[in-house]
């Protein structure tokens, strides 16, 4: 590794403090999952929904961290022609990813201890795929940063990118400001963690970090997360603008903005959600898509995290409308316990349809049918002759069209649906998963782990 490539202070934390909590263990029993590091959404975004991932694919997790990224993706690309790099400057947290590669039984990460500015003069080839959450915003040079990812992206492939929001953490800047103003000759991080607590539990009611401090209640749970929220040696954030400018000072496109901190999916971005006055909305949705996002993070004022996929050239998001796509629920809600919570909301009896305290709509005639026709195995015209046959009520294949449509576009926008193209394989559930930790580590020994985990985390 070279010298001065990276920020001392930084690298020092996590090797104290690798980030984010884990305990291997709990690999036995919970599979922790992302939608920007799901195949299914990765495909639907970035590849056109016509990536067959049983193809050589090439993936780096720079800034790897205690492994979440990396484990999930190995884990949906455990038995196919996959490279996957990881990359870390962290010594402690290569070793806690590591520990949990092997509970997980997965032989397809090749682990590099070096850092992303390295990168350009590693050798490495060129990737398909790179997702980098929550590293940039730690550099000194957050530009450079994006420029060493771009320098190893294939022309036709794509980044998974998350940087942090400036307005929904707006609290934690200023408590960030006051805890670097009282620790300004103290030195020892434990000491630093434990007036940091003892802080916290005697703010005024009116201190910014109050306002939103349930939002970030699971972090405080460790000296970890605490100290990567309030502690940490190098941290900035990014409006939309900011983002957008930072993206294509790389030469790259912004190809799609994500929100995955709230429920509202693509409904954050859409100034409806929000503006109410015909006359205004009317002149907002003619700016650009960009000027409309910025104007909805504004009014919002809670988003956390900028997500986002970049590359070198816009590439066509598949449409609800194309009924030769195979429609199917995303894989990070297709758990045992996720599944089953899914199915009640289609499944049963009520007016309305809620997915979230954000996202409802009037539940149609045959929107229990289509939920029950999408198995990612029928295309969409398929599924709309399934549960028009299955359906007790008499109805078109044009009018249980038109109710799939507008059932799948909503799903698609919060991420809960996805499309790819025909005769491509489906995505493996995270059933499966789950079985197979069963049969590696026993069904009993699993579900202990499970619970365990649930107990740790408790709000």
């Amino acid at each position: 590794m070279k010298k001065n490539s990276y920020l001392e202070s930084v690298r020092n934390q996590y090797e104290s403090y690798p980030y984010p909590a884990r305990d291997p263990d709990d690999e036995k029993g919970f599979m922790f999952t992302s939608s920007v590091s799901s195949l299914d959404c990765i495909n639907h975004f970035c590849f056109e929904g016509a990536r067959d991932f049983n193809k050589p694919f090439r993936v780096l997790i720079p800034g790897g961290g205690t492994g979440d990224c990396t484990i999930f993706l190995a884990e949906q690309l455990r038995n196919t022609k996959a490279e996957i790099i990881y990359l870390d400057i962290c010594k402690a947290s290569m070793a806690i990813a590591k520990d949990r590669a092997k509970i997980r039984g997965l032989k397809n990460i090749t682990w590099i201890h070096d850092s992303i500015l390295n990168l350009p003069s590693m050798d490495l080839g060129l990737f398909d795929y790179i997702t980098c959450s929550g590293v940039l915003h730690h550099m000194a040079d957050p530009q450079a940063g994006l420029d060493a990812l771009k320098s190893v992206l294939h022309p036709k492939g794509a980044i998974a990118l998350m940087v942090y929001a400036q307005y929904g953490r707006s609290g934690i800047y200023q408590m960030q400001e006051l805890l670097r103003r009282i620790h300004v000759n103290e030195d020892d991080p434990q000491k630093k963690v434990s007036n940091t607590r003892a802080l916290l539990k005697g703010l005024p009611e009116g201190n910014w970090y109050n306002f939103n401090s349930g939002l970030w209640d699971l972090e405080l749970k460790t000296d970890i997360g605490l100290y990567d929220l309030l502690l940490h040696p190098q941290d900035r954030a990014y409006t939309v603008p900011e983002l957008y400018e930072y993206v294509e000072k790389s030469g790259l496109l912004m190809q799609k903005l994500l929100n995955l901190d709230n429920g509202l999916g693509d409904m954050l971005f859409q100034p409806e959600t929000f503006i109410r006055d015909p006359g205004m909305l009317e002149n907002i949705k003619k700016m650009s898509f960009r000027e409309q996002a910025a104007i909805c993070e504004l009014m919002f004022g809670q988003l956390m995290r900028q997500s986002c996929y970049i590359s070198f050239v816009e590439r066509k998001v598949p449409s609800v409308d194309d009924l030769s796509l195979i429609p199917s629920i995303a894989v990070t809600v297709s758990g045992e316990e996720s599944g089953k919570a899914l199915n009640d909301i289609f499944l049963s009896k009520s007016k309305s349809i809620r997915i979230n305290r954000f996202i409802s709509f009037n539940r149609t005639a045959h929107a229990a049918d289509i939920f029950r026709a999408i198995n990612g195995k029928r295309t969409a015209k398929e599924v709309i002759a399934f549960a028009q046959k299955k359906s007790n009520v008499n109805a078109s294949l044009e009018q249980v069209e038109s109710e799939y449509k507008t059932m799948a576009n909503i799903l698609t926008k919060v991420f809960l649906l996805f499309l790819r193209a025909p005769k491509l394989p489906p995505y493996e559930t995270l059933v499966n998963v789950e079985s197979r930790m069963h049969k590696l580590h026993g069904k009993k020994q699993c579900l202990k782990a499970l619970e365990s985990y649930k107990s740790k985390n408790k709000s």
